[in-house]
């Protein structure tokens, strides 16, 4: 058996961690703490810092992932890892059942092994148990399309990436909520996906919407997107319905996810509640509606708006 595993193993990991050790190292962290945060030691720490990054980009071109991408994706595990070592798992490993999924890294693998040149199991699409399920995905599907191909959007996407997530009617857990792995970036001036939707993949955008639909369960989903005072004002413009979160003293995920929810259960019908952040943590947007692509129609909305 060769299971595309051996790839990461061997070639992916390896080089994405020299290229997030040099960003951490940008960064002002010493060999010491990347170590911790890698789970490497300071002798390998080291050695990956005394190679430059065009190394490591090469090698991973010739395995056939998109320069474009990498630059990204070490940028996103280089910001979570600080904050969640959980989270830079979810994104990392997003990013790499996406490069399976697109047959990225098939040609690789292939000139590993020739006999596996009638192999397709990596492009197979998952296959889940009902119908809603299915149309739940397409629903994200065709709401990703309408935002990668709004270049303008890329203005509203803030450091933590976007995400788009959508519930089961009946959803009672992160696992009956789909979402983007790795979330939306943008790459060449433009929204990009990480990955194909899949249920499961986002705990917060999904405990943002379990914990809404407590409140008001004819919502089905919700997007975030970065906040200032103008993408407020074309809120308000539009004539949408909007809130902010009061968190009170306490400042962290889980006081956002209540405030959000205060405010449906303070104002009942909401199109958006923008939370101004605080310590640590990013101000955001965020947009709910009946399905993924409503939410992508207002945040279309509202970026043409914030562009004039």
């Amino acid at each position: 058996m060769f299971p595309p595993c051996e790839i990461m193993v061997r070639d992916f990991l390896p080089d994405m961690r020299g290229l997030v050790a040099l960003e951490l190292r940008k960064s002002g962290l010493s060999q010491s703490r990347i170590a911790t945060l890698l789970g490497i030691t300071q002798a390998a720490v080291s050695l990956y810092l005394s190679r430059d990054a065009a190394h490591y980009k090469k090698r991973l071109q010739s395995i056939g992932v998109p320069l474009e991408e990498v630059e990204k994706l070490v940028k996103l595990v280089s910001n979570d890892i600080l904050e969640s070592m959980g989270k830079a798992n979810e994104t990392f490993y997003a990013f790499w059942k996406g490069m399976l999924s697109k047959g990225l890294l098939c040609d690789y693998h292939r000139s590993m092994y020739p006999s596996l040149s009638d192999c397709d199991v990596c492009l197979k699409a998952p296959a889940y148990p009902s119908v809603e399920h299915a149309e739940v995905l397409r629903d994200l599907e065709h709401a990703i399309h309408m935002l990668e191909g709004s270049g303008y959007f890329v203005r509203l996407i803030p450091e933590v990436a976007v995400n788009i997530a959508m519930s089961l009617k009946n959803a009672v857990s992160e696992i009956d909520v789909a979402a983007v792995p790795g979330r939306i970036v943008a790459l060449r001036d433009r929204p990009k996906t990480m990955s194909r939707p899949e249920f499961g993949a986002s705990k917060h955008m999904a405990r943002v919407l379990l914990r809404v639909r407590t409140i008001r369960n004819d919502i089905r989903a919700v997007m975030n997107m970065k906040y200032d005072e103008d993408i407020e004002g074309a809120a308000k413009r539009l004539g949408m319905n909007i809130a902010y979160t009061e968190k009170g003293n306490i400042i962290d995920e889980e006081a956002v996810i209540e405030a959000v929810a205060t405010a449906f259960k303070k104002y009942g019908e909401l199109d958006v509640v923008f939370d101004k952040g605080g310590m640590g943590l990013e101000p955001m947007t965020y947009i709910f509606g009946k399905s993924a692509t409503d939410v992508v129609k207002k945040a279309l909305r509202i970026a043409r708006t914030y562009i004039g």
